[in-house]
């Protein structure tokens, strides 16, 4: 078999096998598997190697105190196992294969959600090719931003304190043992943190191709979900957003300009607060996810919106934008008029937080709840709670037993526009919301009933 005939057997090989795992509802996750798999079994060889070598190196010293040039020299052969062309060439394949895998399931996942066949175009595979050199480059970049200085630090305290060259041997192999099972961290994370930015930029091929306009940011809403994954969740974003981000990063990695590729997708810390930014704010370097590293956070198709009054509401509540006063006024119109969904409902609410408002009587509680709607001295908040927004109508005051300072609160459904409760509370931030109380423009508005 010719070298072209092997290179092609082998090319359709890897696609067949590639496709055989898009295909799997689970692709995604058996492809991180893979990588993290290859990148740490691959990352232990490799310094299995560089261990032995520099062993037989400092035998072939002979006796004496262990110097900073021999701190230099043993770097230079752990280099070349652990270096950037040694790591990249251990590396290369299965990145190669499963960057590719992982592009394609991205896709692949938006062409089933959306109903359609994805068949990727010139620009796509281009970004594909620069994807998969990219992806080896931050493979082999590891070296002078981790690796180096990993094993630098450990080789000074070597030759700082005075260790003969003998006492070195007996302590190099547990050492740097250890620091080999650290380094294994390091590459997990950098699995976790390429397979989900190649997912994610395979997804905007899908989106391109699918004729989809715009995505909903969807966070793992539970206890390990991050604060800025929770002000992210839900903003609604233009595809052409996420494809300059990924244009730019693209661009910057095919110049090997580490600096603009950072600069062009920003990871932030797991506590950034994006809380009180609007979508529209946010800057083109925070569009898609991964927003930090180890991020669970991706995006899906959002369907538009029926344009009603209400879903104009909702768009400003998922993507943290402040509506008009005059928005805000026909918000209060309509809630104004909100009813209990049933008698039994706001029986039990008043049982349960009469007391606590200082309210005697059921009549006086229902009354209480529609005129904080109306009162021109509380705040209004929009969120969204189980994908419906919510009106949340808040003023300052104390417990009337306790003395504590709080908030009385109605919320109204939207949707339904119907009164769900209406207590004193402590604070304003419930755990329940998707998108958590985003206050507006709602002070001196007053919407009273004629004769009321």
């Amino acid at each position: 078999m010719s070298l072209a005939a092997e290179a092609l057997a082998k090319a359709i090989k890897r696609r067949l096998v590639t496709q055989a795992v898009v295909k799997d509802t689970k692709a995604y996750e058996k492809l991180y598997g893979k990588l993290q798999g290859a990148m740490t079994n691959a990352w232990t060889d490799a310094t299995r190697q560089g261990i032995a070598a520099a062993l037989d190196r400092l035998r072939d010293l002979g006796p004496g105190t262990f110097t900073q040039e021999d701190g230099a020299m043993i770097l230079r052969v752990l280099e070349g196992s652990v270096g950037p062309d040694a790591i990249q060439a251990a590396m290369r394949q299965p990145i190669i294969n499963l960057s590719e895998g992982l592009f394609r399931a991205g896709a692949q996942e938006v062409g089933k959600a959306a109903g359609v066949a994805i068949n990727f175009m010139r620009p796509d595979l281009h970004a594909l090719d620069i994807i998969k050199s990219g992806n080896l480059f931050w493979v082999g970049n590891s070296w002078n931003v981790h690796t180096q200085e990993l094993f630098a630090k450990t080789l000074e305290e070597y030759f700082t304190t005075g260790l003969t060259r003998e006492q070195l041997t007996r302590r190099f192999a547990d050492d740097f043992a250890g620091l080999s099972k650290r380094g294994q961290r390091y590459w997990e994370i950098l699995a976790d943190h390429t397979a989900t930015k190649t997912r994610e930029m395979g997804r905007v091929s899908g989106y391109e191709r699918a004729a989809v306009q715009f995505v909903q940011v969807r966070a793992q809403l539970d206890a390990d979900t991050t604060e800025i994954c929770r002000h992210m969740h839900g903003r609604v974003i233009q595809v052409s957003t996420l494809r300059a981000q990924r244009d730019a990063y693209l661009d910057a990695v095919a110049r090997r300009d580490e600096a603009a590729a950072k600069a062009a997708w920003t990871m932030h810390g797991a506590k950034a607060d994006l809380s009180g930014t609007p979508t529209s704010k946010l800057g083109s370097a925070t569009a898609s996810p991964p927003y930090h590293f180890r991020c669970r956070t991706i995006t899906v198709i959002y369907f538009e919106a029926k344009n009603t009054q209400v879903d104009t509401w909702q768009r400003a509540a998922l993507n943290r934008t402040p509506l008009s006063r005059r928005e805000v006024g026909k918000l209060i119109d309509q809630a104004k008029t909100a009813k209990w969904p049933h008698t039994k409902v706001v029986r039990g609410h008043y049982r349960k937080h009469g007391q606590k408002l200082g309210l005697n009587t059921q009549s006086d509680f229902n009354q209480s709840a529609i005129d904080l709607i109306r009162r021109g001295d509380r705040d209004v908040y929009l969120s969204v709670r189980k994908g419906r927004v919510n009106a949340t109508f808040a003023r300052h005051q104390k417990h009337p037993i306790e003395g504590t300072e709080g908030f009385a609160v109605t919320a109204v459904d939207l949707v339904d526009n119907k009164i769900t409760t209406h207590h004193w509370r402590p604070k304003l931030e419930t755990k329940g919301d998707e998108v958590p109380n985003f206050k507006q423009p709602a002070r001196g508005i007053v919407k009273w009933f004629i004769g009321s």
